[in-house]
């Protein structure tokens, strides 16, 4: 298995040293140790690790809360925040850059681990809810493509042949748009079209519906049932 890499952002050298031993008995890999945001920035694009453990405060123009929401901006790296303060308004900033783990100095090893090993689980569930959600809308899509005529046929009936509408499936919703201004054949406008066929899906499915105009289109949003 591969080892996690790990960066070590301290600007106290003493202390980023005997932080890496820790981490290093553990069984992690260090990956560097950086004194300042711009630095940290640097050895992240370098040398990309699994995990930054960032000193709040650290010498230059950035402490480690700036650093962190900079580094946001561009990456996905779960950040641990390390400081020997735990003041109200730190925490606080320190929040809004969404951190994985706080850990107070002198670090203990049990709870750099419990820190470590909860970041590696919370990421690997974040990427794998990802990964589900874009494997869904890829099929969802395919699907849609290859289909749109025979599911259109197979849910609407021929109501929606009145009118030219296109398709899509979200996880929780059916949308269907159409240009506005459009007439069928008996000239009934395509607000009204699309109302009517909210009500009879509905009545045949259960749920709500909305429609309300986007730009040159009306849109139909309904709730999608469990087909």
């Amino acid at each position: 298995m591969e080892k996690i890499k790990i960066l070590i952002v301290e600007d106290e050298s003493i202390l980023a040293l005997g932080l890496k031993k820790k981490l290093e008995n553990l069984g992690y890999t260090v990956t560097d140790i950086a004194a300042s945001g711009p630095e940290t920035i640097k050895k992240v694009a370098q040398n990309k690790p699994d995990i930054i453990m960032m000193d709040i405060v650290i010498k230059g123009d950035m402490d480690g809360i700036e650093t962190a929401a900079k580094l946001n901006e561009t990456e996905s790296i779960p950040v641990i925040y390390l400081t020997a303060y735990a003041d109200d308004e730190i925490l606080k900033r320190a929040a809004t850059t969404e951190p994985y783990g706080y850990i107070l100095k002198p670090y203990k090893e049990k709870e750099l681990k419990a820190n470590i090993e909860m970041t590696i689980y919370r990421k690997k569930a974040e990427q794998e809810e990802i990964l589900d959600y874009e494997d869904v809308y890829r099929g969802v899509t395919s699907f849609i493509n290859k289909n749109e005529d025979s599911f259109k046929k197979a849910i609407f009936g021929s109501s929606l042949d009145e009118i030219d509408t296109s398709l899509d499936i979200g996880t929780n919703k059916i949308y269907i748009t159409a240009p506005r201004g459009q007439k069928s054949s008996t000239n009934e406008d395509v607000s009204k079209i699309l109302t009517k066929i909210a009500l009879e899906f509905v009545d045949k499915y259960g749920g709500e519906f909305t429609i309300y105009p986007k730009g040159d289109e009306i849109c139909l949003e309904l709730d999608k049932p469990n087909f």
